[in-house]
């Protein structure tokens, strides 16, 4: 199925300013090296690809110390010149430190979806205004950056053409239109929010319609179809190896957990306190502070007489299950 992706691509970065490599011998496998934003940043993970010529990092953190922590962390791990920035999709815990980071990678060019930088644009001023508040005008930025549209489904390195990276998109995992990034030649999966680490509870809050998440079981059944070795999820505590697919298992797992006994229940079935004591105790021990702050939100969203997350765009709108799944021919 995936050679349906391999339609269009890109070189990234400017191939004048760096030596292109020509010979034919066997290439070493691009490198990915993970970094996790705790604290008020939500332990949002990003992950750094390395080729032979350059690099790029896939999603940056919400606050303005977390984005320079990561750039002082990229710097550590690569001499090579950071030639693009990719966010895989539009909640601000994966965008709105951009400029901080950015800032130290002035010839990085930011890229995101064509469905994700709508997303952006529309939303980001917004969550700007809600999340200063809260973490500190001093940690957030006022003016987010908008990341440019990229319009191919895959991506290749300067020098590293032989390994092109394929964006899966757009597919459903914690909210819409998210991409994620398959490396085949160490079968590396960057899932983004469609796949959480066993040591959190997802981000529900986004699940408005059956669809939605079914839609998202779907995107989990064709993650695990491609056998990866490695699965970086969007947000962990421990920054693992991530081999394997555990982290794969165990957000299906909660999925169809929610299907069941929650969202099948129908609409303001559960107290928020009573839906806080089903999921706690059906996915016990997730008590750090970010876990518990995302299992709150969900709680609230969907438990009767709870404070509703807010949303910009409508998403009770995506209703038609085929049409969110129209990947699968």
């Amino acid at each position: 199925m995936l050679t349906s992706f391999l339609t269009c691509g890109l070189l990234l970065g400017s191939t004048s300013a760096l030596p292109r490599t020509t010979n034919t011998t066997t290439k070493t496998p691009l490198r990915v090296e993970t970094f996790i934003s705790h604290g008020a940043s939500l332990d949002m993970v990003s992950s750094l690809i390395v080729g032979s010529e350059a690099a790029m990092v896939i999603d940056l953190p919400l606050t303005i110390s977390s984005a320079k922590d990561l750039a002082a962390w990229v710097k550590t791990k690569t001499d090579k010149p950071v030639v693009s920035a990719f966010t895989s999709h539009n909640h601000p815990d994966h965008y709105l430190g951009a400029r901080a980071f950015l800032e130290a990678f002035p010839n990085a060019t930011y890229y995101a979806s064509p469905k994700a930088v709508d997303g952006i644009t529309i939303e980001a001023a917004e969550k700007s205004a809600y999340w200063a508040p809260i973490i500190g005008p001093s940690e957030i930025v006022s003016n987010a950056s908008i990341p440019t549209p990229y319009n191919f489904s895959f991506l290749a390195l300067p020098g590293d053409a032989s390994q092109p990276i394929q964006l899966i998109q757009p597919l459903v995992g914690d909210t819409i239109d998210e991409t994620l990034f398959w490396l085949p030649t160490t079968r590396t999966l960057i899932a983004g929010d469609s796949v959480y680490s066993h040591t959190h509870h997802p981000f529900m809050a986004d699940m408005l319609t059956p669809a939605l998440t079914a839609s998202w079981l779907s995107t989990l059944d064709l993650l695990a179809d491609l056998d990866p070795a490695v699965v970086v999820p969007g947000h962990a505590l421990y920054n693992e190896s991530f081999a394997g697919t555990q982290n794969l298992e165990y957000t299906r797992e909660y999925l169809a957990f929610w299907q069941t006994e929650v969202e099948a229940k129908g609409a303001d079935y559960y107290t928020p306190e009573e839906l806080y004591e089903l999921l706690d105790a059906r996915f016990p021990g997730k008590h750090s502070a970010n876990s518990e702050q995302l299992l709150n939100i969900t709680v609230e969203n969907f438990g009767r007489g709870g404070s509703r997350f807010a949303h910009f765009q409508d998403l009770t709108v995506y209703t038609d299950e085929d049409k969110l799944e129209g990947w699968e021919l």
